[in-house]
């Protein structure tokens, strides 16, 4: 099973975002705040890390940068193309929708545990 860490502090959208992970198939391990996310990466498995727009940028840079130096993919819900640069950070805008974003997922996190 592939795991995703959902770190997300907005009460409106999270739960709707991790029922889409569940319903796809994705274990999800939603927490609200930087420093529990980065126990978790910490003591678990975790194939990929979704950030929220609801976490200020520069605890998004800590929580992508460590993901990174862990080898897991992470992807940050906002609008941006480019922002933290790193072959494992990517940008995806929520307004495309839950199908584009699944398949965003798989596409990063499908070729690396497949390597294992």
């Amino acid at each position: 099973m592939f795991y995703v860490l959902s770190i997300s502090d907005d009460p409106s959208t999270a739960p709707i975002r991790n029922t889409v992970l569940a319903h796809a198939g994705y274990g999800v391990i939603p927490v609200r705040n930087i420093s529990i996310a980065l126990e978790v990466m910490a003591a678990r498995q975790v194939s990929i890390v979704v950030i929220g727009n609801s976490i200020p940028p520069h605890e998004r840079m800590r929580v992508c940068t460590e993901a990174l130096r862990r080898g897991i993919p992470s992807v940050v819900l906002d609008s941006r193309e480019r922002g933290i640069d790193g072959p494992s950070t990517e940008h995806f805008n929520p307004l495309d929708g839950p199908e584009a974003f699944l398949e965003k997922l798989a596409a990063l996190v499908r070729p690396r545990q497949s390597s294992r």
